[in-house]
């Protein structure tokens, strides 16, 4: 058998992807950073400011399936192209008048419709241009910029409007996003010149597609699981902070500080846990580690009365947790095969945003109900010890390459 040669440029492909990645989620949150800034600055009502945040995820459970459809027929390059040209473009289309609501309304729909092109090609693009034996550490690695973008938006946007100010913050901004453009269609290639991974060009439809992966056991199984776990952790991120300031009586800094604890540690976690699991060449124990580590945080999240326990939680299950997001994304691409990844990966990240988008509310009106945090979190526990059953009965993906 002929041995195929790795380029050596697959490591500049996934890195260009990565910037462009850490842009939409800074686009994301960068306007979450500064809701009082432009409720009192601009004159613009909470609620309408919170939108600017919630056009992302809502546009997203509309545009998953189909931006993974694109990525599937057309290819990595051209699918991703979408998302950064759109990027980059609306980033810039905020400076027409940085005052005018509609007018960042408009650019964060635009930059939120791009989202899905990018999130989604990070499995085609593990596929077309790493061995079997990276293709967890590029899903990883790619999964880590998520997060980076996360924590730039949320910590970099305050201090920046305080010492240059609104649209000097949306100009650089701006720049970032205009020369991502460039950027990629400079140093990304539709595939390496010696692909390792086959992948068919014939012509996939949405229904062929939804058809193929909806018959495969793992597969159901597998969006069960993303199903829970992408849809309790985001519901959890999203109360923590006010969690440990009501029930643990933790100061509303020091619940940031545990909140970035837990970013980071995931950062490092979707680095490390996905390096390991190309090693040792398996897939499905890390995902029982981690719904079992997600059950123990949960129950200390509702008895722990100190920032050290909750610091060393929030480590913890970041580490753990966080990690098995680029775990799932690869198992999606193993099981349901190179031409549907992008499907595939879709479909998942739409179950997981869709179940964040019930849970999250639910937690607070049980929340409201009855005046404390004990039975949503007893609630989530529950939900991770029924992920760890699902578990059991998924097979492992990973096919030894010889």
């Amino acid at each position: 058998m002929e041995k195929y040669k790795i380029s050596k440029w697959r490591w500049i492909v996934l890195a260009v992807y990565m910037y462009i990645a850490v842009l939409t989620q800074l686009y994301w949150l960068n306007f979450a950073a500064i809701d009082t800034y432009l409720e009192e600055h601009l004159q613009i009502p909470a609620m309408k400011v919170g939108f600017l945040t919630l056009v992302f995820p809502l546009l997203f459970l509309f545009l998953s399936i189909p931006s993974g459809i694109i990525i599937d027929k057309k290819g990595y390059k051209f699918g991703v192209s979408i998302g950064a040209i759109l990027t980059g473009a609306f980033a810039l289309f905020r400076l027409i008048n940085p005052n005018s609501y509609n007018i960042l309304l408009i650019s964060q729909i635009g930059i939120s419709i791009g989202q899905p092109f990018v999130l989604n090609g990070i499995t085609k693009l593990s596929l077309t241009w790493f061995p079997k034996r990276e293709e967890a550490t590029a899903v990883g690695l790619g999964s880590l910029s998520l997060f980076l973008g996360m924590i730039i938006g949320l910590g970099a946007t305050p201090p920046l409007v305080e010492s240059l100010g609104f649209k000097s913050m949306l100009l650089i901004y701006g720049v970032m996003g205009a020369i991502s453009i460039p950027i990629f269609f400079i140093f990304t290639k539709a595939k390496p010149s010696s692909a390792q991974n086959e992948i068919g060009t014939e012509e996939i439809s949405y229904i062929d597609g939804i058809k193929k992966i909806s018959k495969i056991r793992n597969f159901i199984i597998l969006g069960f699981i993303a199903l829970i776990g992408i849809g309790v952790f985001n519901g959890l991120l999203t109360w923590l902070e006010k969690i440990l300031n009501e029930v643990h009586h933790i100061s509303m800094i020091k619940a940031g500080n545990i909140s970035s604890m837990l970013v980071l540690s995931g950062m490092i976690g979707c680095i490390a846990i996905p390096m390991i699991s190309d090693k040792v060449m398996k897939r499905k124990p890390f995902l029982m580690i981690a719904s079992l580590i997600g059950i123990i945080s949960v129950i200390v999240l509702m008895f722990a009365r100190s920032f050290l326990v909750d610091a060393v939680n929030a480590i913890v299950m970041g580490f753990f947790v966080v990690s098995t997001l680029p775990i799932i994304l690869t198992m999606s691409a193993e099981i349901a095969g190179e031409k549907f990844a992008g499907i595939s990966s879709a479909y998942l990240q739409l179950l997981g945003n869709g179940a964040a988008a019930a849970i999250v509310p639910i937690i607070e009106a049980i929340h409201k109900l009855t005046g404390q945090y004990t039975l949503p979190l007893a609630m989530l526990a529950v939900l991770f010890g029924i992920l760890f059953i699902t578990v059991l009965f998924i097979g492992e993906t990973f096919k030894k390459q010889f």
